[in-house]
């Protein structure tokens, strides 16, 4: 398994035998540096890649899968076999009635970029069809949500789905009412500025959509105070107030359970906790708890505001992933840090983090690694997070 340098995204393949996975894609260099590489190895061995997973429609998960699959509509270079991403297609049959009249959808002027770094540009929303996400699916032709007969993936659909004989995966978010928000917010989002939802048009529609979810602002739920970067309380940080994520674009996000024999890993995007308690509740016994994963990628680049201590409660392993240059969002946010490490294991946490970050200077003190029990990898952001599980 290779976790990609995604600068504040997020980008990992996975092979396990002869299936292999990319969750995300992160930016276009994300694609161009380390995804593409990873995709002509496959094909050269003969190999497709068998599951695609955009968790969420973000920026920073999504730019380099748009270029992914323009490079390889243009000139195939890797066999596809099965897309799973929610499009405004899949959560439109949430609150159908709410509907307004007002401009028309042609006209929005939306944020958009598919750049190495978050550079905008203001473009008619038209100018744009056919280079966002959705719109490359639906004229290729795609096995998009195949395993969910085209519909939603929605723990409300199913649960467990056999990727082989010897590999499950146990779903874990989104839910309908999960999608329903994220419906519900994209509809304010078009009331606010004035247009309609009442055309006919499909495909502008998912363009609009994809747009302004992309663009759904990040706000902190709790303003961090100013704590020294020597003499940390990880306790007071650990049990500091937990406000969860309340963004829907989040909320939406693919989480889910790979088991492989013995092994099980934990991918969480950028998802709220809520949730995953207690999907995790509906698929493990009581008995099970705090069960053991060989790998926990953190929800949404060590967020404060999506990790708390009662998920860290069920979970446990030696091997977190944190995924983020700390640029935009400042992630991750050491309060996470603080609740990892203090939770209580026989086994040193590992602590692996995709680029250096200041943000986590303080917590490379001897003194807090041996009375916390945890270590700290470092990468510089050229070179994968490669692991051999």
């Amino acid at each position: 398994m290779s976790i990609l340098p995604s600068l504040n995204g997020d980008s990992i393949f996975i092979k396990i035998d002869d299936y292999t996975m990319l969750i995300d894609g992160g930016y276009v260099d994300t694609f161009n540096n380390f995804i593409k590489p990873e995709l002509l190895n496959l094909s050269s061995l003969d190999l497709s890649l068998n599951h695609l997973v955009v968790t969420h429609i973000d920026g920073d998960h999504i730019s380099g899968i748009i270029k992914l699959l323009k490079e390889n509509n243009s000139t195939s270079f890797i066999q596809i076999e099965n897309i799973w991403h929610n499009s405004f297609k899949h959560i439109k049959e949430f609150n159908p009635n709410i509907k307004f009249k007002g401009k028309s959808v042609k006209e929005l002027q939306v944020n958009y970029n598919l750049k190495e770094e978050q550079t905008e540009t203001t473009k008619d929303i038209s100018s744009v069809q056919g280079s966002t996400l959705a719109s490359i699916l639906f004229e290729n032709k795609y096995n998009w949500n195949a395993e969910f007969n085209g519909k939603a993936i929605s723990i409300d659909i199913k649960t467990t789905i056999k990727l082989t004989d010897e590999i499950t995966l146990k779903l874990l978010s989104p839910s309908n009412e999960k999608l329903s928000t994220l419906n519900k917010d994209w509809k304010k989002e078009l009331y606010q500025k004035g247009y309609s939802t009442t055309e006919d048009l499909e495909g502008f529609s998912e363009i609009a959509f994809e747009s302004l979810v992309a663009l759904q602002k990040e706000q902190k739920l709790l303003k961090k105070k100013n704590i020294s970067t020597t003499g940390l309380n990880i306790d007071e940080l650990a049990k500091s107030t937990f406000y969860e994520d309340d963004r829907s674009a989040n909320g939406s996000s693919i989480a889910f359970v790979i088991e492989y024999k013995k092994k099980k890993l934990l991918f969480l995007a950028d998802s709220h906790p809520s949730i995953i308690i207690n999907s995790l509740k509906s698929h493990y016994n009581e008995e099970d708890f705090p069960i053991y994963f060989d790998l926990i990628k953190v929800s949404h680049h060590g967020s404060q505001n999506n990790t708390n201590l009662e998920l860290l409660k069920m979970i446990t392993s030696q091997k977190y992933i944190f995924s983020t240059n700390g640029k935009t969002h400042n992630h991750p946010d050491k309060e996470t840090i603080a609740r990892i490490i203090h939770q209580k294991t026989t086994n040193v946490k590992e602590l692996f983090f995709t680029y250096p970050l200041e943000s986590i200077e303080a917590f490379k003190n001897d003194e807090l690694k041996q009375k916390y029990n945890y270590q700290i990898t470092e990468m510089n952001g050229s070179k994968p997070i490669k692991f051999d599980l």
